[in-house]
């Protein structure tokens, strides 16, 4: 019992975030999604249709314009080598090496996933889909082939959903709820549990920790203990997380903001 308290007052109070770096990005005017990879390099979206990345200091590596396939819902650089990049207005996913050439891209209306609302790579190079118009948690190649399925989410929920983002991390998939909170799936997509954060407009999880913006502020909530703690660090309305190292990445108009999480 003792061991449980002083572990919980640990959890409690040691969590803190410094802002550290803001880094004013070149050339652009407004970010409308981010990301950062495993070697620091940050990857980016504007608001006039290109794509860009920068090296961990803010320096334009190189760019490409998206137009022809609109603006990009989300960056998945969880592999440094290979980018997932999601449109959600023409429901496509587009691979891109790491000096941003296409290298493929996958049509999701072409297998009957009519409305996917977020898209993740899995840990062997195969992409998790959120598809509300099955109203399921699917895994499948880059050829559209299902090769796991959930339930229907609605039955195993008992909820709409408000899903907008998600993530894989040691063999468990993450969906991240708006309104309720975190949905955890296994490798198989069967569901696992739930970490009730409403309220929350950006997350992302490492480890032990989720980070979360609730009502304009950052908080971390303890996966053990189940626990949210505030900080009275701001938070943009409209922004996304990404982590490096310690640090955590969000952005605001056309700066990445890094803050150093403890």
């Amino acid at each position: 019992m003792l061991r449980y308290i002083l572990i919980t007052i640990s959890g409690l109070i040691a969590f803190q975030a410094w802002a550290g770096d803001t880094i004013k990005l070149q050339n652009i005017n407004t970010i409308e999604c981010m990301s950062v990879d495993a070697k620091g390099n940050i990857f980016v979206a504007d608001d006039a249709f290109s794509l860009y990345k920068f090296d961990a200091k803010g320096k334009v590596i190189t760019n490409v314009n998206i137009k022809s396939y609109g603006q990009i819902t989300s960056i998945d650089c969880t592999n440094p080598f290979e980018l997932y990049v999601f449109h959600k207005d023409q429901n496509i996913v587009v691979f891109y090496d790491n000096m941003l050439n296409v290298r493929g891209e996958l049509r999701l209306n072409d297998y009957y996933l009519n409305n996917v609302s977020c898209v993740a790579r899995s840990f062997d190079n195969n992409l998790w889909v959120v598809d509300l118009s099955q109203y399921k948690l699917l895994k499948i190649n880059k050829i559209g082939e299902i090769l796991s399925e959930s339930p229907y989410l609605n039955n195993i929920l008992d909820k709409e959903l408000n899903i907008y983002t998600m993530w894989e991390f040691n063999n468990e998939v993450y969906l991240a709820d708006s309104l309720v909170g975190v949905y955890v799936f296994d490798m198989y997509a069967t569901y696992s549990t739930t970490y009730y954060i409403p309220h929350n407009t950006a997350s992302i999880g490492r480890g032990q920790n989720i980070y979360v913006s609730i009502d304009g502020t950052l908080s971390q909530y303890h996966t053990i203990l189940r626990n949210l703690v505030k900080t009275k660090q701001s938070i943009p309305k409209n922004t996304s997380f990404s982590m490096y190292n310690q640090s955590l990445y969000y952005y605001y108009k056309n700066s990445i903001v890094i803050s150093l999480m403890r």
